[in-house]
């Protein structure tokens, strides 16, 4: 799989469930067990504006050429699914989420070996140019 695609499909998630998370909070958040609370419904707009723009970065990033700006894109993945990943399994381990929670733990797994295989091909299987050394 190149950056490219990897990119795409992580544009298209983060995209379609920042669009939920923020247009129908009182609905999304009942699937994962949380109570459809004012409180609640604002925490789970602002998570969703954070999924919109990590999707709008990633759709960006898949056009880029430089191989340092693939390459950050996709440290800050490893990144964040790995925090991400471990804030819902605490959750779930609490009781605070309930078992649909664990799609949200594969999605992030997901996302997580994608952008590491990406980082192991390299410049050349993502379509981006390393920078020349100085």
């Amino acid at each position: 799989m190149s950056a490219k695609l990897f990119l795409t499909i992580a544009a298209v998630l983060g995209i379609l469930y920042g669009l939920a998370f923020v247009f129908i909070p009182a609905q999304m958040e009942p699937i994962y067990g949380v109570p459809a609370e004012p409180h609640t419904s604002l925490e789970t707009q602002f998570f969703g504006s954070a999924l919109i723009t990590l999707g709008v970065v990633f759709w960006f990033a898949r056009d880029f050429r430089d191989w340092d700006a693939v390459k950050g894109v996709l440290i800050a993945t490893v990144v964040g699914s790995v925090v991400g990943g471990g804030v819902n399994l605490l959750g779930t381990f609490q009781g605070l989420l309930n078992g649909m929670a664990w799609s949200t733990t594969v999605i992030y797994a997901l996302l997580l070996v994608g952008a590491l295989y990406c980082l192991s091909q390299g410049p050349e299987a993502s379509g981006a140019a390393a920078r020349p050394a100085r």
